[in-house]
């Protein structure tokens, strides 16, 4: 009975000295996005979010220009991001600040575009 005691203890020990993943820290997002005249959105299908404009979603503007048919197409893409809610009097009620870049659906033949 003592033998099996201990073990529990590790076993439980062990499960609370565990780190959570990366992954929940920033969750990932997938969406249709477009910046057009200095306003950038993700449109989830569920939600519209507005998206925080900084160097990282320049960055992911430039990956989806070479993929646009006009300025106005949205282009599929995951991205990792923290939802905060919109200090300014103008825009959407949430905003993603994108922490990273996972990929870009090319919308014309469908296939997966890992940026570098």
């Amino acid at each position: 009975m003592k033998k099996y005691s201990i073990l529990f203890l590790l076993a439980f020990v062990a499960a609370c000295t565990q780190t959570p993943k990366k992954s929940d820290v920033n969750p990932q997002f997938y969406g249709e996005f477009l910046y057009f005249a200095d306003a950038a959105v993700l449109n989830t299908g569920t939600e519209i979010y507005g998206v925080l404009i900084d160097d990282n979603m320049h960055a992911l503007h430039e990956l989806c220009v070479p993929l646009k048919r006009d300025q106005y197409d949205m282009i599929p893409v995951y991205v990792k991001g923290v939802v905060q809610d919109n200090t300014a009097e103008e825009g959407w009620e949430q905003i993603i600040k994108i922490t990273s870049i996972d990929s870009l659906v090319n919308p014309a033949d469908k296939s997966i575009i890992k940026p570098n």
